[in-house]
């Protein structure tokens, strides 16, 4: 633990950004890093797995992000603008809540898992991501409660190969922007910024 203070020092000096508060909060941002890597992996392998060409006849980069609708991580997990701040959303009016960023975050990370886990074929270069994304969630749960409600059912993997393997870069993509979303969400919080 001492290794990790130390170590979340050292990188918020290199990098010019506020010492976080706590070290739990550098653990937790270790680990949305570590997820972010490994979608990031993924995405410019673009499908080149071990055993097979996850994305053969098509171009994933072409595709859209396909994001999750029943979240609001993006707009609760904005930091809060100062009064004479202009804001990239005017959505957002009320003051940063930590708990309610960390719950849309652990929702999302909790739909993730799920729906990748029930991914047919499973791809073993699929692995770190789940991996990673079971690591983050363990971590946010912590010292908070579990991902609660009920997430709603999806149909995601019931067309043909080549559409569920259509739908799973769409998803990836979609991942991968929301995993950028909790990382800087993560950054935040361990700044303390928002406790000011």
């Amino acid at each position: 633990m001492k290794i990790c203070a130390v170590l979340c020092v050292v990188v918020a000096l290199a990098l010019g950004s506020p010492v976080p508060l706590n070290t739990h909060s550098c653990r937790c941002a270790s680990s949305a890093r570590s997820l972010l890597s490994s979608l990031t992996h993924i995405m410019e392998k673009e499908g080149k797995m071990e055993h097979q060409d996850l994305f053969a006849g098509f171009n994933c980069t072409d595709l859209e992000a396909q994001m999750i609708p029943h979240t609001q991580t993006a707009s609760v997990c904005q930091p809060s603008a100062s009064d004479d701040a202009m804001s990239c959303s005017s959505q957002r009016s009320s003051s940063f809540s930590e708990e309610e960023c960390l719950r849309n975050i652990r929702r999302d990370l909790h739909y993730y898992k799920l729906l990748l886990k029930s991914y047919k074929p499973t791809a073993s270069d699929l692995s770190p991501v789940q991996t990673a994304t079971s690591d983050l969630e363990q971590c946010l749960t912590a010292d908070g409660a579990a991902a609660n409600g009920a997430l709603p059912e999806w149909g995601k993997w019931s067309g043909t190969s080549f559409e569920n393997r259509v739908t799973l870069c769409k998803t990836l993509k979609g991942f991968h922007v929301r995993a950028i979303t909790m990382n800087r969400a993560l950054a935040y919080i361990g700044s303390g910024d928002h406790r000011k």
